[in-house]
């Protein structure tokens, strides 16, 4: 009898899908994104599939045959064995075809086949969610424990609950966090190799080009880091004397404590606490608002890109340093492209798809 091996499905193909399920099922889609979302189902069946056994899953699965009307096995090889309904994602069966299947008797097929795969899909959906928003959106997300992160836009956080400790891992963009008080569960948010630990405070992550920068708004975070090079103004604090030591951190190196107020930016060569850092500007973003200071103009276009389907390229190295000062809103990209035509020495030219910044001769 045919089987359906679980090394036979497009992993890529469910992330994808479950990425989606999660966002349609926000309510928070703008129209751009619904396009995109009809642009991904339509480029291919396996992914219109791969949705559809998610939504199963979700809404259908455990009550299309509480009766045990059909055989589970019987009912798959009746399917496989008709090709007209197949997905490539499985192996197509060699028994001979049957009688056509009851549109009945397909649906429940496919409602058994989305239950054989659940321990897969799981992972994704529900134990290991991923929130992710598309430029120039921004979302507000509520976790399982009360928590709170807001996500600027082109951002994509996975969520990592377990009984001991809340991890997440912020894999592109910036969010802003808000914990839940439970000292016996850690909050961890990890970016690339730095980890930032928590248990009751209100703190913000910036996953940029160049590293992450950790700002502290209330409490507390001890930031660990696997970088050697690391520069504060006071001594670090181990981690075992600042929070709970979780029990695979015994002998864990120093982690350096920062409060309310502090800034940390972490690269893969170092690890420095900002001197004088502007908590108010490192959260502007949930306000709408890009507040720059003496930024360089790579810089300036990496936050406009964050906004705008037109990316802002900075053409000419000779603009790579050059630095601008100013507070713009994010829904507003002509107010900073106004600025900028009006800066000496910088030449703006602007495409349909996008805006180059050129050395003005």
């Amino acid at each position: 009898m045919p089987r359906i091996s679980s090394a036979r499905l497009n992993a890529q193909i469910y992330s994808e899908a479950s990425e989606w399920f999660v966002n349609c099922r926000s309510g928070a889609l703008d129209d751009a994104t619904r396009r995109k979302f009809d642009a991904w189902l339509r480029q291919s069946p396996q992914h219109l599939s791969a949705y559809l056994e998610l939504a199963a899953i979700w809404d259908e699965g455990p009550a299309l045959d509480a009766e045990r009307r059909w055989d589970t096995d019987t009912l798959i090889a009746e399917a496989l064995a008709d090709r007209s309904n197949v997905t490539t994602l499985i192996t197509p069966s060699t028994v001979r075809p049957p009688a056509p299947i009851s549109h009945a008797r397909w649906a429940a097929v496919v409602a058994f086949m989305a239950i054989g795969l659940a321990a897969f899909v799981w992972v994704y959906m529900f134990r290991e969610p991923i929130y992710i928003t598309q430029i120039g959106e921004q979302r507000s997300i509520t976790l399982p424990d009360g928590s709170t992160m807001e996500l600027n836009s082109r951002s994509k956080v996975r969520v990592r609950y377990s009984d001991h400790e809340r991890a997440l891992e912020l894999l592109e963009g910036q969010a802003l966090f808000r914990v839940a008080k439970n000292p016996s569960r850690p909050f961890i948010v990890t970016s690339d190799g730095t980890r930032v630990r928590a248990v009751g405070t209100q703190f913000d992550v910036n996953k940029k080009r160049e590293g992450t920068v950790v700002t502290v708004v209330e409490g507390r975070v001890s930031v660990l880091t696997d970088v050697s090079d690391v520069r504060v103004d006071a001594i670090a604090v181990n981690v075992t004397e600042s929070m709970p030591q979780l029990p695979h951190e015994s002998g864990a190196g120093a982690g350096i404590l920062l409060a309310a107020g502090e800034q940390m930016s972490v690269s893969d060569k170092a690890a420095e606490k900002i001197q004088q850092p502007d908590v108010a500007r490192a959260i502007a973003w949930t306000q709408k608002q890009l507040v720059f200071k003496a930024a360089t103009l790579t810089e300036v276009a990496e936050e406009f890109n964050r906004y705008n389907q037109r990316q802002l390229i900075v053409q000419d190295p000779e603009l790579y340093e050059f630095h601008i000062s100013g507070v713009f809103a994010s829904t507003d990209p002509g107010a900073l492209l106004q600025f900028l035509r009006e800066r000496a020495g910088v030449h703006v030219v602007e495409s349909d798809s996008a805006i180059y910044l050129t050395k003005q001769r």
